[in-house]
């Protein structure tokens, strides 16, 4: 491959040229025909530095440059073949340079067209000298050796291609592949790369060996937080069992047995068969059987439960990996768009409110015609810009398996406090299982209105409080200590009543406003309420 040596415009190619130069010299000067030698070898130099500099100059016209560099290839291969004619064996080298150089800047075009016209100007110039054109195995050799240098050029000039190409962006070469493999996995697949359709194809053949009255496909990657993949008989997952996994989980998995676990839930007694298995390094899968306490799990049901779990697990690793890459794709296009709406439309609605803040105030006191239909536009434009917000927040957050709400929090919050010298303060108690992801967006989208509304009415302190269980309310409460004429007294929102919670707004006799959320049960959608006080 080609290398630099020396000066930036002595490469390889130029290099290995160059010695066949000075080789022609050596020969000519042994052989006592320096003086006969000497004008061909200066012009096949002459030419070979001429394309070597046009090469390096930044022109547009990309295919008349290859037309000149090619013709002066074939003039320099003529010189070579006429000195071959007129000096001799000594000059025989000379054809190895432009025969060289074509073969690395034209591939195995350019090495054949200097090969052929070297000896066409080897026989006009035998014929010009007045003697007979002769073609014998001195000439055969020339003409192959300069064949064989020309295909080792254009050799050498693929190498070089392929190299800068790896070294452009190996990363992204690898990538390709991998997705290319991934492609042609996914087609033998049953259901693809997607871990909750294996999940639930799996839990459907396991009901016709083992009868359940629910069933369950989980992951882990840590025994605390619970993600389901997969539900059967209901559509929430057995959390009451939470403990009960975490602490088989936390043992040693040579350990690992299908294990039987008696609980109790709204549904009453139960008995549960939970089977974890671990697929290499990544998250563990847990399979959970659950029916009646009067109606234990057989060895046979063990078993087949044990062998539905070894076959689903590097289906479901597999599935959260490809899902992983997907989300990465999306969360970056969801982040360029979030970028430009508030790069954009936000500031141009922002810059548009001042503007009917400084009309609002040159139109007199409240009370006036003029006035009052102001400040009923600066009030549409203000929920207009709210609404904008919520948009951006959903853009921005994304559910990720392995990231709990309270992560989430704790970073925006300190995101926050930093780009605005609020000081805030986050308290985070959170169980071993993952929220419903409306509730982990409505509860991102409150805390994020709030700080808003912070930043807003000028506090200096701001707090977040979030606590969830593994049974029982999820509640996030959020304060701070701005402005009380300044501060919004209302925070509701539509996505409230999907998700049946409560939402509290605290006007403090002290100024300080304090908005709490609480959500008893993320499956069911009552009607939801909200309180000022």
């Amino acid at each position: 491959m080609e290398r630099r040596i020396g000066p930036a415009w002595l490469d390889a190619s130029a290099t290995i040229r160059l010695a066949f130069a000075v080789l022609t010299v050596c020969l000519a000067v042994a052989d006592g025909k320096a003086i006969e030698t000497l004008p061909w070898l200066v012009l096949v130099l002459v030419l070979d530095v001429v394309v070597a500099v046009l090469d390096r100059m930044p022109i547009s016209r990309q295919g008349m440059l290859d037309t000149v560099i090619l013709a002066l290839l074939g003039v320099s291969a003529a010189a070579a073949g006429a000195a071959y004619a007129g000096a001799g064996l000594v000059a025989a080298l000379l054809i190895l340079i432009p025969a060289y150089h074509s073969g690395t800047r034209f591939g195995r075009v350019g090495y054949l067209f200097a090969c052929v016209i070297a000896p066409v100007a080897f026989l006009v110039a035998t014929a010009a000298a007045n003697e007979t054109p002769r073609v014998n195995a001195a000439v055969a050799a020339w003409v192959g050796a300069a064949v064989v240098l020309g295909a080792l050029g254009a050799w050498n000039q693929r190498l070089v291609t392929e190299h800068e190409l790896d070294e452009a962006d190996p990363a992204a070469r690898e990538a390709i592949q991998l997705i290319q493999r991934l492609h042609e996995l996914s087609e033998e697949m049953t259901t693809g790369l997607d871990a909750p359709a294996g999940a639930t194809l799996a839990l459907d053949l396991l009901a016709a060996e083992v009868p359940s009255a629910r069933s369950a496909v989980l992951v882990t990657s840590d025994a605390e937080h619970l993600v389901p993949v997969a539900l059967r008989g209901s559509t929430r997952a057995p959390w009451h069992l939470a403990d009960h996994v975490a602490t088989l989980l936390e043992s040693n998995k040579s350990g690992w047995k299908p294990t039987e676990v008696p609980f109790t839930d709204e549904m009453g007694h139960r008995l549960a068969l939970i089977v974890p298995i671990a697929f290499g390094s990544g998250p563990t899968t847990v399979v959970v059987v659950e029916r009646g306490i009067d109606q234990s799990f057989t060895e046979h049901e063990k078993r087949e439960v044990l062998e539905v779990t070894r076959r689903l697990a590097p289906t479901v690793q597999a599935g959260l990996l490809f899902g992983n890459l997907r989300q990465y794709a999306s969360l970056e296009e969801r982040n360029r768009i979030a970028r430009d709406i508030h790069d954009g439309i936000a500031q141009e609605l922002a810059a548009l409110g001042y503007t009917v803040d400084a009309l609002r105030m040159q139109a007199g006191p409240p009370g006036t015609d003029i006035r009052d239909a102001l400040d009923g536009l600066r009030e549409r434009l203000s929920e207009a810009m709210a609404d904008l917000r919520l948009h951006i927040t959903d853009l921005r957050v994304a559910e990720r398996p392995g990231t709990g709400l309270g992560a989430v929090l704790g970073a925006a919050v300190q995101s926050f406090g930093s780009m605005t010298g609020v000081r805030t303060t986050v308290t985070v108690s959170e169980g071993r299982r993952r929220l419903d992801p409306r509730v982990e967006m409505l509860a991102h989208r409150l805390v994020m209105d709030v700080l808003a509304d912070a930043q807003a009415s000028g506090a200096r302190n701001a707090s977040v409080s979030l606590a969830s269980s593994v049974v029982g309310p999820m509640r996030v409460e959020v304060s701070h200590d701005g402005d009380p004429r300044l501060a919004r007294r209302t925070f509701r929102s539509p996505a409230l009543g999907e998700v049946g919670g409560t939402l509290a707004v605290n006007n403090a006799p002290n100024g300080r406003l304090t908005v709490s959320l609480s959500v008893e049960d993320p499956v069911t959608a009552p009607s939801a309420t909200q309180v000022v006080t």
